[in-house]
């Protein structure tokens, strides 16, 4: 085993806000300003100041899934009791756990295992599926996206299941007035959101990795507490229910593709109240009762980016019980304020349009009037006018977005720069307190990997990708003020990694993946990015892709979720360059090698002889490579699930350097190699967990080349999926990017480093 101190580092969120999805929001049965929030790859957020500023409360998580979040409720009778369902699925098998707190979010434990949830899936937007008795405290009700549904009869510690069959449930709700009813609704194979992905050889159940689970939706009741069960409905697909205040018969539903529904008779008939609402088929998720005017009700179409002549916002509003509905503002621009900069890249420049996109809630705050919050792709907005005017505080904590990696300037300290899905670059020069964009371009929504020139501070070249999985790599000579696409290149190449040579500076490299056929190589430009040309690396001829093991990589062990394909995996860590000797260059694909080029590309050697390629599972793959900045001829190679490995002779033998126990195994998805104490190596890598390794969340660090570690300590933030970690020049200060949770800030230098210096 490794000797490893624990070293209790104190991370602090950079200020990056927006990204990940706000599937659900709930507000504090008794304290006014509580509300919380639910992320599909983020966890569990709160507001205790009214949705202006967001804390995450992911404490004491360990596993891949539980960041992601489907559903989220609060004990009625005990607000500081909650309870979280999350979960995910990989090589064809559900995982899902839900979680208690006793202390109002601060730590979790888990307390049930026998559903299935998708965090991160195709009903990630809808209701929610676990709820609170309100009128007994003991009592708990679940349904799983598998697994079928339970019940807790002791607020949540044991389980057990009832009698109704496994369907895909998607709202779950007790009677607020009539003691023991409560109803179940199920969402049909037909109406799964899938809008966000490319449906690809299998159709949409084959893509989800799910099996069907019925071509209805159905709505069930219980009046027992869920000992025996009614069917009232089949047909439509039931995302959310609400009742009545004024008639305990009386419930609207959001059906998905069927709109919004009434029923006056406690759910057994229902009919559509589609009049006043966006004409041609939408889907509903989403509708609410406003507390303070019984009479009104809100909701809201899913509307994506493709649909045209939508208003920007699309919030309807009836003031008839829902018998008929109207647009409740044409909103503009001028409707806004505090939303961020970002937000300009989307929808022509229309802040408004994207606020519209893809509405998952709408709530009313129960103690203020007029008062109304929604929650989307984007993050959290609040309403004081009745939803007439909107405002965001810039997501402040919300640091939700996936990020690809991060990458430290080579001269400047403190300053980085990290890349993200669906969204440009973004740069910091003050160790990750501010942010500030580098140029989108036209098409591309998202950035994959970046270099920062050496020699000159305004120099920046980064991938980019676009709709139709289209890329180029973007320069920038003056700061960031414009950029232009220097390399376009065709479908299904992506933009992996870029370098300079740091020993001949205006030199460059791209490590482009995808089909060999179409393009995928390492390219070099002699000129600064203006031109490019493939240099003459070649794989092995059996390989007709990069990655080779390109759907089990891309689709199932590096993404963020296993259908949304290339989102996230995670980037620019295969390719470096020699910090002693010019045109030295390595690379490596993650399951068939590493080679070494001595001249610029212009000829390669293989070296990853004897390294641990899918060695002990599948999941063990090559995920980042990296030069040793003070000795050469020292190389690391690290994988996941096998951890760091290192070769102090050019690549001609390897040996494991972390971890040293025997079968432990620990996945370097992020490695950051800098200049340690005695001239040695600094090391810092980070672990993602993964459900396929069984590894948690992790983060070491060597400050003598791998002889000692120290584990630095992240358990307030529970179980972050880390993808690039970066040390700045100067060897203090430390940016760590996750995908889902956004980046983190830290010293590498403790007291004890400064006390040894002094």
């Amino acid at each position: 085993m490794n000797n490893i101190e624990n070293i209790a580092h104190v991370w602090t969120p950079a200020s990056l806000g927006g990204g990940g999805y706000i599937t659900g929001l709930i507000q504090h049965p008794d304290i006014s300003g509580i509300v919380y929030a639910r992320c599909d790859v983020a966890g569990v957020f709160r507001s205790s100041d009214g949705g202006e500023t967001w804390e995450t409360l992911n404490g004491g998580l360990t596993k891949a899934y539980h960041h992601q979040v489907q559903s989220f409720a609060i004990s009625p009778h005990h607000p500081e009791v909650l309870f979280r369902c999350s979960g995910e699925v990989r090589s064809r098998k559900f995982y899902g756990s839900v979680h208690k707190s006793a202390d109002g979010g601060h730590s979790w434990r888990e307390v049930c295992t026998g559903m299935g949830f998708y965090g991160n899936g195709p009903t990630r937007m809808y209701g929610e599926v676990i709820a609170a008795d309100p009128h007994h405290p003991d009592i708990i009700a679940a349904g799983g996206y598998t697994g079928g549904f339970w019940i807790s009869r002791d607020e949540g510690e044991t389980w057990r299941r009832t009698g109704l069959p496994e369907e895909r449930f998607g709202c779950v709700a007790f009677h607020p007035s009539v003691p023991g009813v409560l109803y179940a609704g199920t969402i049909s194979d037909d109406d799964l959101n899938m809008d966000y992905v490319e449906v690809g050889e299998g159709g949409v159940l084959g893509l989800l990795q799910d099996q069907p689970r019925g071509r209805s939706g159905k709505l069930y009741v219980s009046s027992d507490l869920g000992e025996s069960w009614e069917l009232l409905q089949e047909g439509a697909s039931f995302a959310e229910l609400t009742f009545d205040s004024l008639d305990d018969q009386h419930l609207l539903a959001a059906t998905i593709w069927g709109g919004i529904r009434s029923s006056t008779d406690g759910g057994r008939t229902w009919a559509s109240t589609e009049e006043g609402l966006l004409p041609g088929r939408q889907r509903y998720g989403t509708v609410v009762q406003d507390c303070h005017h019984t009479e009104r009700w809100y909701t809201a179409p899913d509307l994506r980016p493709h649909m045209k002549e939508c208003p920007p916002i699309p919030l309807y509003v009836s003031c008839d019980g829902g018998g008929h509905w109207q647009l409740l503002h044409h909103h503009s621009d001028e409707n806004l304020s505090g939303f961020p900069a970002y937000m300009d890249h989307f929808s022509g420049g229309s802040r408004a349009a994207a606020t519209g996109w893809a509405i998952s809630k709408i709530i009313v705050d129960r103690f203020s009037k007029d008062r109304l919050y929604l929650c989307n792709w984007y993050g959290v907005a609040i309403s004081e006018d009745g939803g007439k005017s909107w405002r965001a505080n810039h997501f402040r904590g919300l640091e939700t977005t996936c990020m690809e990696a991060v990458i430290a300037d080579t001269v400047q300290p403190g300053k980085f720069c990290v890349t993200m899905a669906d969204h440009p670059p973004k740069i910091t020069e003050d160790g990750g307190q501010t942010f500030r964009n580098l140029p989108g371009l036209d098409g591309y929504s998202g950035s994959t990997a970046a270099v920062m020139s050496g020699t000159d501070s305004k120099h920046y070249l980064y991938g980019l990708v676009g709709h139709g999985r289209t890329a180029c790599i973007a320069r920038s000579r003056d700061g960031g003020d414009s950029a232009a696409a220097v390399l376009s290149l065709g479908p299904g190449l992506f933009v992996q990694a870029l370098r300079e040579d740091r020993g001949n500076p205006g030199t460059f490299y791209a490590y482009v993946d995808g089909e060999m056929a179409a393009g995928a190589g390492i390219y070099r430009s002699r000129d600064g990015g203006e031109s490019w040309e493939q240099t003459s690396f070649r794989p092995p001829s059996h390989l007709a892709t990069l990655p080779h093991q390109k759907k089990w990589i891309e689709a199932e062990l590096l993404s963020v979720v296993v259908y949304q394909v290339k989102n996230a995996c995670g980037a620019n860590q295969l390719l470096d360059t020699d910090y002693n000797q010019a045109g030295h260059l390595m690379l490596g694909e993650w399951t068939e090698g590493i080679w070494r080029s001595e001249d610029s590309g212009d000829t390669w050697q293989s070296i990853g002889t004897g390294l641990p390629f899918q060695y002990s599972s599948p999941s063990s793959v090559l995920n980042a490579v990296a030069f040793s900045p003070t000795h050469a001829g020292t190389l690391y190679a690290g994988f996941i699930s096998e951890g760091l490995w290192r070769s102090e002779d050019n690549g001609q033998s390897w040996s494991k350097l972390f971890p040293a126990g025997e079968g432990e195994r620990f996945n370097v998805s992020a490695l950051a190699v800098g200049k340690g104490n005695s001239g040695k190596d600094l090391l810092i890598l980070a672990c993602e967990p993964m459900v396929r390794t069984g590894t948690e969340a992790r983060v070491v660090c060597s400050r003598d080349g791998g002889l000692s570690w120290e584990e630095w300590e992240n358990l307030s933030f529970g179980a972050p999926r880390w993808k690039g970690i970066a040390v700045d020049c100067a060897g203090g200060q430390v940016l760590a990017v996750s995908c889902g949770n956004g980046a983190f800030r830290i010293s590498a230098v403790t007291d004890r480093d400064k006390q040894q210096q002094g």
